[in-house]
């Protein structure tokens, strides 16, 4: 017997008209329906939603008002006692007023399926709202590009709410649908008219729903025909970069030798007990956590530092094996399901082909092109999968042998899922070490070199002091030598004595000398006899009642004067050649000799003018003596000697009278005006 004819041209469109009596009939009685109860609320009520239990008969509800008269009793006996006036009352539903006019075709509408998956289908065909329900059943079936190529919807109708039909569900539909697997489907008609149901179920019920027989095969297969290629490239790329990674690593002879100087260094750096004949790539990652002593550098930056200066060629392992740092996102684990996957869906969707769900096109909807979609497709899906076998193969190989070269165990989970992540860590790690080391070289760098033009600038400055103190020139200082000179003038300010004491201290030195004692306010004066017997003693015959002082008196008290300024100036210009002499340093033997002939030189020169100073001054005081002697010659007894010479009474004030008829002698000693170079500045109170 031959197969069946093709389907006539003249076939129906979908869906088409309700025949009924295609379906056939259930071998389990159908499920008795209740009646509703003759007592009613006058207003609606909200409804108590719950799962209903299909067979009653064999469960504790069968004893349960078996018979239409018990529940009818029952229902008089709750309104008898208020019962069924309370629910009334208590679970009113609130009316709700429609407003416009809408149109309440949809409320005659069945509904069968969930209200989740009617939402789903809301959502996912919201792009296909605008067109009617037989134009959306047309594409689905039609395999129409804007279908396949449409994400959303594809992946929408491959879930399992669209391949798994519930039983509940597959009872209310089969009175609306059509059993493709029959010979006589076309021509028979469902019993009841789809139009009843809403748009939702009756797209439902045209593909999931009635194509249930291949309807998991024919989206899986449509479904594979819009994502083998892209699919294939990704993982075909990734299999082919971890073989490349793998290779890389195998091949670079300066990863070996860096390994290697690590290894040797640790053993040098470790005891008896600690040395190694070899070390896992995990223990790259503690070499950032050896720390030296001034807690500023690690480990790894030491290998880097050495490698960079001593070992230079090995610096390009970097590049060599830069591609473990893209590597490491890559789950090699993860990349090999995914390419057994894709092997398998092509496998299995050429089984379904040749002997499976799609190899019989009978059983199709008539209308269903997924036949000549898929096997135009499945011919290129073949080849691929065939070459995604060889690089699967390939990387499984490639990546187990390097984990064994590198000493890492392929048979752990955890070892093959960071391998390539240790050693991408350690190559950024090295970077980071790279980048610190020259830093902190250039940084160091710097800062030597600032030092030595430090060091410089200070030798050419001390060589320019030593320059210009050996030459005895007054040339420009240097700041440290201008600096010194400051210090010393301020020490020489603060150790000079003020103009009022040497005033003091030379008016005491001459009144000491000529035996005089100065009477303060307030004191009463000596007599005339005392002070003629210590006139005596000291100078003979000479009195006290008028003081007059010898000529060879008179250089000793400006001598003892004049000396005591000498002195002073002396002793002041010692103290500074000596502080000069301290700073330039003992080692300077020349500089210090030509600062004490200069200074020498000085004292000499100081002295010569005091010389010649005190001679004038004294050649004065004799002219002025000898006319003041012969006035006072008549007033004035004894008679002075020719060696003594008088001091001049100043005269006395008008409001003052002497008391007691006594002579009042003043002293006033000559005021000393210093030398020429070095003046003697007197301030007045």
């Amino acid at each position: 017997m031959g197969p069946p004819p093709p389907p006539t041209p003249g076939a129906p469109p979908l869906p088409g008209a309700p025949k009924g009596g295609y379906l056939p009939q259930p071998d389990f009685p159908p499920a008795p329906t209740l009646k509703m109860p003759f007592i009613r609320p006058k207003k609606k009520l909200k409804a108590l939603h719950w799962e209903k239990v299909d067979e009653p008969q064999v469960t504790v509800w069968a004893a349960h008002t078996p018979t239409h008269a018990s529940r009818e009793e029952k229902y008089m006996e709750l309104s008898r006692k208020g019962v069924l006036d309370e629910v009334e009352k208590l679970f009113m539903a609130k009316e709700v007023k429609k407003i416009g006019g809408g149109s309440s075709k949809k409320d005659d509408k069945k509904q069968l399926i969930s209200n989740d998956l009617r939402k789903t289908f809301h959502i996912s065909l919201a792009k296909f709202s605008h067109y009617s329900t037989e134009e959306v059943i047309r594409m689905i079936i039609h395999c129409d590009r804007e279908v396949l190529n449409n994400e959303t919807v594809m992946n929408f109708l491959q879930k399992d709410d669209m391949c798994i039909i519930p039983d509940n569900t597959a009872k209310l539909m089969a009175p609306y649908s059509r059993d493709w697997t029959g010979s006589d489907a076309l021509m028979a008609d469902p019993e009841q008219d789809p139009n009843e149901l809403t748009r939702e179920d009756q797209i439902y019920l045209h593909t999931a729903y009635e194509l249930r027989h291949y309807w998991k095969s024919r989206i899986r297969a449509l479904l594979l025909t819009r994502t083998f290629e892209p699919e294939y490239d990704e993982t075909a790329n990734n299999l082919k970069e971890v073989v490349k990674v793998s290779e890389s690593l195998r091949d670079s002879v300066a990863l070996m030798n860096i390994l290697g100087l690590i290894l040797d260094i640790g053993n040098y750096m470790n005891d008896s007990n600690k040395q190694a004949s070899g070390f896992k790539l995990s223990s790259l990652g503690r070499l950032g956590m050896l720390k030296d002593d001034k807690n500023e550098s690690t480990f790894a930056d030491l290998v880097e530092r050495i490698v960079r200066n001593q070992y230079p060629e090995w610096e390009g392992f970097v590049d060599d094996i830069g591609g473990v740092v893209g590597a490491q996102k890559l789950n090699v684990e993860q990349l090999k399901i995914d390419a057994k996957r894709y092997i398998d869906n092509i496998k299995n969707i050429q089984s379904s082909i040749d002997s499976g769900n799609l190899s019989d096109p009978k059983k199709f909807h008539p209308h269903d092109r997924v036949s000549q979609v898929v096997q135009r497709s499945m011919k290129d899906a073949r080849r691929k999968a065939e070459q995604m076998q060889l690089y699967l193969e390939e990387m499984t190989r490639t990546y187990d042998d390097i984990m064994t070269f590198y000493g890492e165990d392929p048979s752990d989970e955890n070892a093959r899922r960071d391998f390539f992540a240790k050693l991408a860590t350690f190559v950024t790690e090295w970077k980071k070490s790279k980048e610190k080391n020259i830093t902190m070289e250039e940084t160091r760098r710097r800062n030597e070199a600032s030092l030595a033009r430090k060091r410089a600038a200070n030798a050419k400055a001390i060589n320019t002091a030593s320059a210009n103190s050996a030459s005895g020139t007054d040339g420009t200082n240097s700041p440290s030598s201008t600096g010194a000179m400051d210090s010393l003038l301020e020490k020489l300010r603060a150790a000079a004595p003020q103009a009022r004491d040497q005033r003091d201290r030379r008016r005491r030195a001459r009144l000491r000398d000529r035996h005089q004692v100065r009477v303060a306010s307030g004191q009463t004066m000596p007599e005339v006899s005392d002070l003629a017997k210590a006139g005596s003693d000291e100078e003979g015959d000479k009195s006290i009642l008028s003081p007059q002082s010898t000529t060879s008196g008179e250089p000793s008290i400006e001598r003892s004067g004049e000396m005591a300024t000498i002195s002073e100036g002396e002793d002041i210009a010692d103290r500074a050649a000596s502080m000069l002499q301290g700073l330039r340093g003992d080692g300077d033997a020349e500089s210090a000799r030509s600062g004490s002939r200069e200074s020498s030189l000085r004292v000499r020169r100081r002295r010569e003018g005091a010389d010649d100073e005190r001679r004038a001054r004294r050649a004065k005081r004799r002219t002025a003596g000898s006319t003041t002697t012969e006035d006072r010659e008549s007033t004035m007894s004894p008679t002075p000697g020719p060696e003594q010479t008088a001091i001049p009474e100043e005269p006395p004030d008008e409001g003052d009278e002497p008391s007691g008829g006594q002579p009042r002698t003043v002293i006033k000693p000559p005021s000393p005006e210093g030398t020429a170079k070095k003046p003697v500045e007197i301030e007045d109170d």
